[in-house]
C-alpha cells in the first residue's frame, strides 16, 4: 500500500499567512540587527546608545564619501578625456559637470576640488589648442595625490 500525504491549502490557509508572517517577522529583525551593527558606536569595545551627534557625524562621513567617490569619477572622466583627441564640445560638457561637482562641498576636500577644478579647466583649454598636453596632464596628477585619501 503506497504511502499517500495531501495537503490542502484551503484547509491550512491561516498556518500558511502565519508562517509567511513568522518569516517576515524573522527577516525585519536580521535586517535591522545587520544595520545595527553596522551604525552603533562602541566605547572600548562595549556598544553605546546612538546619539545625535553620533548620527551627525555618520550622516557626514557618509557625504564625505560620496563626494570623494564623485571625485575620483571625475577625475578619471578627465584622464580618458586625455588620452583620446582633443574634442572641445565633449570636453566642455564634462568640465561643466566638474564645475557643479566642485561647486561646494564638504570642507575637508576644498583643497581636492580647487586641484580638480583647475585640473579641468586646464584640460578644457587643452582641448581647444590654447595649453599644452603636458601642462594639462601635469594639473590632473597634481590633483590626484588629494583624492586619494
Amino acid at each position: 500500500m503506497p504511502f499517500q500525504i495531501e495537503f490542502n491549502i484551503r484547509k491550512n490557509e491561516d498556518l500558511l499567512w502565519l508562517i509567511a508572517f513568522a518569516l517576515l517577522i524573522i527577516a525585519a529583525l536580521v535586517s535591522m540587527a545587520q544595520i545595527g551593527q553596522n551604525a552603533t558606536p562602541m566605547d572600548s569595545s562595549s556598544p553605546r546608545l546612538l546619539g545625535w551627534s553620533d548620527w551627525q557625524l555618520l550622516q557626514a562621513q557618509r557625504a564625505y564619501a560620496k563626494e570623494l567617490s564623485t571625485l575620483r569619477t571625475d577625475v578619471t572622466r578627465l584622464e580618458q578625456v586625455l588620452d583620446q583627441r582633443a574634442n572641445p564640445v565633449t570636453t566642455q560638457f564634462l568640465i561643466e559637470q566638474i564645475a557643479r561637482d566642485t561647486k561646494e562641498g564638504d570642507p575637508a576636500l576644498a583643497s581636492a576640488r580647487l586641484a580638480l577644478a583647475n585640473a579641468a579647466l586646464n584640460v578644457r583649454d587643452w582641448s581647444t589648442g590654447t595649453l599644452n598636453r603636458d601642462t594639462a596632464i601635469l594639473s590632473v596628477q597634481d590633483a590626484l595625490p588629494l583624492l586619494q585619501q
